[in-house]
C-alpha cells in the first residue's frame, strides 16, 4: 500500500537543518513518507537516525554529485506516496497535509498550491535589504482554511507575460503538492518533472500544462524556512547576482548550454526567466506568450551592473521580432511595470496605517520547535480547512 504523501527534501551540506527538518516532518503525520537525497561529500544526516527503525524514512545518497535539477529528479524517482511534495531542508509541514492529501484523491486533484501565512526564520537568518524578518521567529500572517478551484494554463500564461518574475500563480510540486498520476502524465508527454536550472519553476509550467484539476489552499500546509545559506537567506542579504559559470550553482550543471535569449549572468530574473523558457521552448503555443521584453526590463532595473549584457539581448530579440514591434513590446512592458511598482509603493504606505495583524512568536530555534509552535497556533485558535464533500 502506498504511503498517502511523499514529502521529498532534497540538500547539500546543511546537516544542522536537515536533520531537524526530517524529524519535524516524521511527527506531523504517521501517514507521511520522508525522502531526503543528500548530495554533500560527508554523510552527516544518517548517523543522526542511527539505530533507530523509522520504515517511513528513506535517505539516498547518490554517490556522485549531481546538479540541484538531477538531484530533484533522482529523489523523486524513490518516493513511493500518492501525492508528492518537495521542500526545502529548512523548511517544515503542518499535519493537515494528509486531510489536503486525502481530499484530493477523493476528488481527483491533480495540483495544490498553498499560501504561506507562517514563515519560519532560523536564528542563522539576517537580512541587509528591506526584509525586516528577526532570526528564530514564526511569523503568522491571517488564513481561513479555505480551498478555491483555479485555472493552471491561465497561471502559467501570467508567468509568460511576467518573464523573470517567478511562479507566481503556478501549482507547483515545490512547496505545493501534485498527484502521481500528474506526475505520470508529465513524464509520458514531456520527459523528466524537473529541468532548466531551476527545478521549481521549470516544473510548475509542465504542472501547469498538464494539471486538469487545480486547488488553492489558504492554510499553512507548508512553513517555508529560511537560514543563511538558503535561497531566500541570500536574497534577504542581497547575494544572489553575480557571474553565472562562477556560481557553484549553475557549476553543478554539466555541458550547461544557455540560451543566447536570456542575458548570461546569474540572478533571480535569469534564472527563472531560463528555466520557464526550457519548459515551454518545444511547445509553440505557450513559448509565443513569451514576453521577453519584460524579462530586458526586469534585468535593467534589478542589475544595471550588466545593462550591456542585457542590451545585446535586446538588440538581438528586435533583429529577431522587427524593431517596431520589440519597440511597441517594450513600452508595453515598462507602462505594466510602471503601474505594478506604483501600486507596490501605495500599498506599502497604505499599509503603515493598519493595525499589524501578524503574529511573531520569539525564540524559535529550529524546525522541530516551529513545527511545535505552529501546531500550537492552529489548535489553539481552532483553525480548520473547508474542505468540501466534493470538488465541485
Amino acid at each position: 500500500m502506498r504511503p498517502l504523501v511523499s514529502v521529498i527534501i532534497p540538500t547539500h551540506g546543511r546537516p544542522e537543518c536537515a536533520v531537524s527538518t526530517i524529524r519535524a516532518v516524521l511527527a506531523a503525520s504517521d501517514e507521511l513518507e520522508v525522502v531526503v537525497s543528500d548530495t554533500s561529500s560527508e554523510d552527516r544526516i544518517t548517523p543522526a537516525f542511527a539505530g533507530q527503525d523509522i520504515t517511513r524514512l528513506k535517505l539516498l545518497r547518490p554517490g556522485e554529485p549531481l546538479s540541484v535539477v538531477d538531484n530533484f529528479n533522482f529523489a523523486l524517482s524513490h518516493a513511493s506516496g500518492e501525492y508528492l511534495a518537495f521542500i526545502g531542508d529548512d523548511d517544515l509541514v503542518s499535519p493537515q497535509i494528509t486531510e489536503v492529501a486525502q481530499w484530493g484523491i477523493e476528488n481527483n486533484v491533480d495540483a495544490f498550491s498553498f499560501s504561506f501565512p507562517m514563515l519560519y526564520y532560523w536564528p542563522t537568518f539576517a537580512s541587509t535589504t528591506r526584509w525586516k524578518a528577526q532570526g528564530s521567529t514564526l511569523v503568522v500572517s491571517e488564513f481561513n482554511g479555505s480551498v478555491t478551484p483555479f485555472d493552471a494554463k491561465a497561471e502559467l500564461a501570467a508567468a509568460l507575460r511576467n518573464m523573470g518574475s517567478g511562479v507566481l500563480g503556478m501549482p507547483r510540486a515545490y512547496a505545493g503538492m501534485i498527484s502521481r498520476r500528474l506526475v505520470e502524465r508529465i513524464h509520458s508527454a514531456h520527459g523528466p518533472l524537473f529541468g532548466g536550472v531551476s527545478p521549481d519553476i521549470y516544473s510548475a509550467a509542465l504542472i501547469s500544462m498538464e494539471s486538469q484539476k487545480s486547488y488553492r489552499v489558504d492554510f499553512p500546509i507548508v512553513v517555508p524556512g529560511a537560514c543563511a545559506g538558503s535561497t531566500s537567506g541570500k536574497s534577504a542579504r542581497g547575494r544572489h547576482v553575480g557571474g553565472l559559470r562562477d556560481n557553484p550553482h549553475i557549476g553543478a550543471f554539466k555541458n550547461l548550454v544557455w540560451d543566447e535569449r536570456v542575458p548570461e549572468y546569474y540572478s533571480v530574473p535569469t534564472v527563472w526567466g531560463y528555466s520557464l523558457l526550457k519548459g515551454v521552448e518545444d511547445k509553440p503555443q505557450w513559448l509565443g506568450k513569451a514576453d521577453f521584453s519584460m524579462l530586458y526590463l526586469r534585468c535593467l532595473i534589478s542589475d544595471p551592473q550588466y545593462k550591456g549584457m542585457v542590451m545585446g539581448c535586446l538588440r538581438q530579440h528586435a533583429r529577431k521580432s522587427g524593431y517596431v514591434t520589440t519597440a511597441v513590446e517594450f513600452a508595453c512592458a515598462t507602462v505594466r511595470e510602471v503601474i505594478r511598482i506604483a501600486r507596490t509603493l501605495v500599498q506599502r504606505q497604505l499599509n503603515r496605517f493598519k493595525p499589524e495583524n501578524s503574529v511573531v512568536l520569539h525564540g524559535v530555534l529550529d524546525t522541530e520547535q516551529a513545527f511545535e509552535a505552529a501546531s500550537q497556533y492552529i489548535r489553539k485558535f481552532d483553525k480548520k480547512l473547508e474542505l468540501t464533500k466534493s470538488g465541485s
